[in-house]
């Protein structure tokens, strides 16, 4: 919990430089990895081209696996739509290990006038960690949908 409220500290920091800040939520599986159900939620905040975007995601594949990411994103936009490609470090954790290692984001946003945007995403990254007696292993893509709301 103390890693997630550092990684949304800067985010926080954003809010009066008239970002744009935005939440959301995904459910997709983690293709790769015995395509797991997994689902997160983040926080995006948007400052012209570039954007901050930590992330908590949980995947079911056992173990009370979760991950926690912190990437910096590049953005295209234009009317209608949003296109972004980033990437950061993730902290992995199960219940008796975790290591950190690194993703890349990407993902293809339709801009509504409503608040309410859908989009759909992928984020690589790729983890081995000692669980008891065995090694828990993960590389793949979490690929989902979501929808992001604005916040301001």
């Amino acid at each position: 919990m103390k890693r997630l409220l550092l990684l949304l500290a800067p985010s926080l920091i954003m809010m009066p430089l008239h970002a744009e800040v935005r939440a959301a939520a995904r459910a997709g599986i983690f293709a790769g990895s015995d395509n797991h159900p997994a689902g997160s939620i983040e926080l995006d905040a948007r400052y012209g081209n570039w954007s901050f975007a930590p992330a908590y995601e949980s995947i079911q594949g056992g173990y009370g696996l979760h991950a926690v990411h912190a990437d910096v994103r590049r953005l295209f936009q234009n009317e209608q739509k949003t296109f972004w490609i980033g990437a950061g470090p993730t902290f992995v954790s199960s219940s008796s290990s975790s290591m950190t290692t690194w993703n890349i984001d990407t993902g293809f946003e339709w801009r509504a006038k409503s608040r309410f945007e859908p989009f759909v995403a992928a984020r690589f990254y790729r983890f081995r960690m000692p669980v008891f007696r065995d090694t828990l292993k993960g590389s793949g893509a979490v690929i989902s949908v979501g929808v992001s709301v604005g916040l301001r």
